[in-house]
């Protein structure tokens, strides 16, 4: 892993004994060949956090001097502690196909989007699109995300601060979830310019299906009587004030609600509860990507006020973590 230079910097100007390294699932691959690096080169002894880790809100509580979280940019509004962010910026851009794929979806005037991976592109890809006659928009960021045009799972205010001056997204990137928010929070087309693949995809049929997945799970918990209501034990996904606030509002509504505080939220944790239908005010992602893993309904805290008729469906809005 070339560039640790300015890693090992920190560590030595830090005083680091112990040095605790938290991966994304998609650099673990990295983990042992750094722990060894550093190691050698900075005299230091290397705990590997083998938890999964989700994001910069969810950083490990390690017994070391320094946690160095890889892969993500830190949030801005929170205070972390002896924690270094590498986040690890992703090749540089060789190659505009997959821009030039999707380039004859868009609408003239565009926003751009991406992960913390492909922020370093972003310039280049608006100078080409510019080129080409758009008109290219690039969102500031709010006080949970740390640079222009990024989104996380959670937070879509680089997309929608742009929204009035825009006809339509493109979002470089690989996955649907961090697009899939702005697509149901903007009424306008998003499309995906996938770098690895080298191709483009309008997510218009993915938020069909998602929309149609989140009715059902509404309908389904129509009946329900007993709602668990999980709160997250991490830095960046603790909403205790909002969780008990639901769980007020179900009881004015005559239903029952127990609040269920945890660090990983999976479907084999939740077994066993007489718990009708789950509530998440964790991650977003849990409700939408992992439905199809749990035997109860797994609601978003908006679709919960839906259950409840404190909300329609006609306003149905994608679920953010705000600062």
């Amino acid at each position: 892993m070339g560039e640790t230079n300015r890693l090992l910097d920190v560590i030595r100007g830090r005083n680091a004994k112990t040095v605790g390294l938290q991966f994304p699932v998609g650099l673990r691959t990295k983990a042992v060949e750094l722990a060894q690096e550093i190691e050698a080169k900075a005299g230091v002894t290397c705990l590997v956090s083998a938890d999964p880790s989700f994001g910069a809100c969810d950083v490990a509580d390690m017994p070391v001097d320094l946690i160095v979280h890889l892969g993500h940019a830190p949030m801005p509004h929170l205070r972390y502690n002896r924690v270094f962010f590498y986040d690890l910026p992703g090749p540089p851009l060789g190659s505009m196909t997959f821009i030039d794929a999707a380039e004859p979806m868009l609408p003239k005037r565009v926003g751009l989007l991406t992960t913390t991976q492909f922020r370093h592109w972003l310039p280049a890809i608006q100078a080409h699109l510019e080129k080409k006659g758009h008109v290219v928009r690039i969102g500031e960021p709010d006080r949970r995300v740390a640079y222009a045009g990024q989104l996380l799972g959670c937070d879509y205010h680089t997309a929608t601060v742009v929204e009035g001056d825009v006809d339509g997204y493109l979002y470089v990137g690989m996955g649907d979830f961090h697009p899939l928010g702005v697509a149901i929070l903007v009424d306008k087309p998003v499309i995906i310019a996938d770098p690895e693949r080298g191709t483009a995809r309008d997510l218009k049929e993915m938020r069909d299906h998602i929309l149609r997945q989140r009715h059902a799970a509404i309908v389904r918990a129509q009946d329900a009587s007993v709602f668990g209501i999980i709160v997250s034990k991490k830095i960046g996904q603790a909403r205790m004030d909002m969780a008990t606030g639901l769980k007020a509002l179900a009881e004015k509504h005559g239903k029952q609600a127990n609040l269920f505080l945890m660090d990983l939220v999976g479907p084999e944790l939740l077994q066993g509860y007489r718990v009708d239908a789950w509530v998440n005010t964790a991650c977003p992602r849990i409700a939408i990507e992992d439905i199809l893993q749990y035997k109860q309904p797994m609601l978003t805290p908006q679709e919960f006020e839906i259950v409840l008729g404190e909300r329609t469906w006609n306003d149905y809005v994608f679920d953010e973590i705000r600062a």
